[in-house]
């Protein structure tokens, strides 16, 4: 897979950081959010997805990082 450099955006509590990657040749954008083994990724096909995407995918990992104390 070709793209280019992620891009990191901080989260403003302790939810994990959104880490952006350009999908090459289409401009694609991968969102992932976690890290191995409670992470999650999603694909969007415009910018202005984005912001909405991160916040689902910290939703999902929230849900699951609770249900993984429990």
């Amino acid at each position: 897979m070709n793209s280019t450099p992620s891009f990191v955006m901080k989260p403003d509590s302790a939810l994990p950081i959104a880490k952006l990657r350009m999908l090459e040749p289409d401009a694609r954008i991968m969102i992932t959010v976690g890290e191995h083994p409670l992470q999650f990724r999603s694909i969007v096909s415009s910018h202005h997805l984005v912001e909405e995407r991160i916040i689902r995918l910290q939703s999902y990992w929230l849900k699951a990082s609770q249900n993984q104390e429990l």
